[in-house]
C-alpha cells in the first residue's frame, strides 16, 4: 500500500468521528431553527433529576398568560440579564402592576428570591437531552469550527499536495534510451508509468 493510500485509510476514522458528532447536531440545530425551538445548556444541579448538568433543553416559546404552576420556564435571570434560568414555576402571582411568577429548582429547598416578571419569560421547556448539552458547549464557535471543519480540510488538502509534490520530484526526463526520448515518471517506491515524448533521432 503507497503512502498516499495509507494516509486516506487513516483518515478515514477521523472523517467517520467528525460525521457522527457533526451531523446529528447540524440536524438538530436545524430542526429547532424550522420549528422555533430554543436550545439551552444546562450548566448547573439545580434541576436535578428531570434536568440534570450537561442536557440540552430544547423549549418553545409560550405566552406568560397560558403558563402555570409545574412548568418549567426559561427567563431572564433578574440580577445577570445576560443569563437565561429554567426553573419550575411553583407559582403565579397576579398583581395590580403585572403577572409574575414565583420560580424553584427541583434540587433548591427554597424558591428563587426574586419574582419573574412575565415579560422575563422566553420559553417553556418541552425534552431534554442528557449529556448533549456539554458536547455544545465543548464545540461553541471556534472550537467546533477548528475541529470538525478545518482540521479535516486542512489534512485532507496537505495529504493531497503533498502528493502533487512528490510526484513532480519523481519525474525524470531519460534523453538516451533506445535512441528515443521519454520521460519517466517514479513513484514513491518505483517507477510508476513511462511516456513516449515527441521524438529525438538517434
Amino acid at each position: 500500500m503507497s503512502p498516499a493510500s495509507r494516509r486516506r485509510w487513516l483518515a478515514l476514522p477521523a472523517a467517520a468521528i467528525a460525521l457522527t458528532v457533526a451531523l446529528p447536531l447540524a440536524m438538530l440545530f436545524g430542526a429547532a431553527w424550522v420549528a422555533g425551538w430554543r436550545l439551552q445548556a444546562v450548566e448547573t444541579s439545580s434541576m436535578d433529576p428531570a434536568l440534570p448538568a450537561g442536557s440540552l433543553l430544547v423549549s418553545q416559546s409560550v405566552d406568560p398568560s397560558e403558563v402555570r404552576a409545574g412548568m418549567v420556564v426559561a427567563f431572564v435571570h433578574p440580577e445577570d440579564r445576560s443569563q437565561v434560568v429554567s426553573h419550575r414555576v411553583v407559582r403565579v402571582v397576579e398583581r395590580r402592576d403585572g403577572l409574575f411568577f414565583r420560580t424553584r429548582g427541583d434540587a433548591n429547598r427554597v424558591a428563587d428570591s426574586h419574582l419573574v416578571p412575565s415579560s422575563d419569560v422566553r420559553s417553556r421547556v418541552r425534552w431534554h437531552v442528557p449529556d448533549l448539552g456539554t458536547a455544545v458547549r465543548w464545540l461553541a464557535w471556534p472550537r467546533g469550527f477548528v475541529l470538525l471543519v478545518l482540521v479535516p480540510v486542512v489534512l485532507l488538502i496537505g495529504g493531497e499536495a503533498r502528493d502533487l509534490l512528490r510526484r513532480r520530484r519523481g519525474a525524470e526526463v531519460i534523453v538516451r534510451r533506445g535512441g528515443r526520448r521519454v520521460l519517466v515518471l517514479r513513484g514513491d517506491d518505483a517507477t510508476t508509468a513511462v511516456a513516449r515524448l515527441s521524438g529525438a533521432e538517434p
